[in-house]
């Protein structure tokens, strides 16, 4: 009988918590973080090469956003990127490595615009950069303690009921 009453309470928690939030897309404003300046870093690709953002939220929204490839000896990917030993040996190749360096800075402003990074859409000749972008700001926002912004309630809070749920009615 307890067990059922502990249920019951659960799925009540749960359904209020995820009141309003219908259909899979988020919304702009249904999720919030918890104020401060988060940085993280994607895993390497497969050369070596690691994107890093730093976010800044104030208010529970992302309010500066910058983001760097780096190569795998630490340094960024700037103008010489595509170089071989600081010369343009092929063009074409080097062409290609400063688009994409290019094209890689509109993601962070992409970002503040929509306030979620699964509505960003990749660039041609950016897809690495914009893998390795969406890693390191999940990771980064998975720093900021996501709330609810309908509720106030703790994402995680929304995740412990779940898994409550489940294992009362298992």
């Amino acid at each position: 009988m307890r067990n059922w009453i502990t249920g019951l309470i659960s799925v009540l928690l749960v359904a209020g918590l995820l009141a309003g939030c219908g259909g899979s897309k988020k919304q702009a404003g249904e999720i919030s973080y918890k104020d401060g300046t988060y940085t993280a870093r994607s895993g390497p690709d497969e050369r070596g090469s690691v994107g890093e953002v730093t976010l800044v939220v104030e208010n529970g929204r992302i309010v500066k956003a910058d983001y760097r490839s780096l190569k795998k000896d630490g340094t960024p990917k700037d103008e010489d990127y595509g170089k071989t030993n600081g010369k343009i040996e092929n063009q074409e190749f080097y062409k290609k490595a400063q688009q994409a360096v290019k094209a890689s800075g509109s993601y962070p402003v992409k970002l503040l615009e929509t306030q979620d990074v699964d509505a960003i859409d990749a660039i041609a000749g950016a897809t690495v950069s914009y893998q390795q972008f969406r890693e390191a700001v999940n990771k980064a926002l998975g720093q900021a303690s996501p709330v609810d912004a309908k509720s106030g309630a703790s994402i995680s809070l929304k995740q412990l009921a779940l898994d409550r749920i489940q294992k009362v009615f298992k």
